[in-house]
């Protein structure tokens, strides 16, 4: 049977002999396998490896429970391990956003703040069966192609060693190596849009495909290839478009739609505008051709004449 975690950190190129690597900890099954997994090719690489849990305060006894949990998972395998205790619904509530992107945002800032103190890798414990979940939440909300490449394997010095492994895989996983992890109380409701995909959405899929995860993941790999092209294109088209003042509305207009769909966002973008809505890609691209100016968001207007 193969392994779906080593043909993630070979095809992707993840690891590198003598890297550091801090494992985004939560206490779940997929995190737990994670570093788990981690630490059984530890001499493989020559790893140095470390563990991060962020405890968002959001869940009470719960999240201390969680936090306890890390430690002694850690302390076990002898790594390790960094805690960072955030009030995420405090901070969410004076930024005005949800708890959830609070939380990702809390994240992120702490993984980037330790990979520049250990200068590490850091590896997220996201699997196949969430960049399936990913992608649906995508299209429901309208994506673009960048919607559609859903959770990039690696970014940065962000990566993702389970990002070929369904969650029957960890599961089982954790069965075989007889790995103890705690559930997040909120991932069994139905109150967030992923719960509610993961739920109700991604069974009845699998009913028709058992390989639909598998099936969307070469979807994504797809368009991320197509996307690195259209992006390379872009550049050159925008750069053969420059001008002293501006840029040649008459040379981007040689472009087909889907090149000049993206040179007006690259364009707006070099300009300090927001990336703009479709309605207003669709106007400044039939004013390329017939002249006129159109109003974006931040006081930014595109004229063309």
């Amino acid at each position: 049977m193969s392994n779906p975690f080593l043909t993630a950190v070979n095809k992707y190129k993840l690891i590198e002999k003598n890297d550091s690597v801090a494992v985004a900890l939560s206490g779940g099954a997929d995190s737990v396998s994670l570093l788990h997994m981690l630490c059984s090719v530890k001499e493989k690489y020559n790893l140095t490896l470390y563990a991060i849990h962020i405890n968002h305060m959001i869940r009470g006894e719960e999240a201390e429970r969680d936090e306890e949990f890390c430690r002694e998972f850690c302390k076990k395998l002898s790594v390790k391990l960094f805690v960072k205790k955030i009030n995420v619904p405090s901070i969410a509530e004076k930024e005005k956003i949800s708890t959830e992107l609070c939380g990702r945002n809390v994240r992120y800032k702490e993984f980037d703040e330790l990979s520049k103190k250990l200068n590490c890798k850091i590896a997220t414990a996201h699997t196949l069966s969430d960049n399936a979940e990913t992608l649906m939440i995508n299209l429901v909300r309208g994506t673009s192609l960048n919607g559609l490449c859903a959770i990039p394997e690696r970014r940065d010095y962000i990566i993702r060693p389970l990002i070929l492994c369904d969650r029957a895989y960890i599961e089982n996983y954790c069965r075989e190596n007889s790995l103890d992890y705690v559930t997040d109380s909120t991932n069994l409701t139905d109150d967030y849009t992923r719960n509610k995909i993961r739920h109700n959405v991604i069974p009845e899929l699998k009913k028709i495909n058992p390989s639909f995860e598998a099936s969307l993941k070469r979807l994504c790999d797809d368009a991320k290839l197509l996307s690195v092209y259209l992006d390379k294109q872009t550049d050159k088209a925008v750069a053969d478009s420059r001008l002293a003042f501006g840029y040649s509305a008459k040379k981007i207009c040689e472009q087909d739609k889907i090149i000049r769909q993206n040179v007006i966002k690259k364009i707006c973008v070099e300009n300090g505008a927001d990336i703009p809505e479709h309605i207003h890609i669709e106007l400044i691209d039939n004013a390329l051709f017939e002249s006129g100016c159109v109003d974006l968001c931040g006081n930014f207007r595109a004229v063309v004449k």
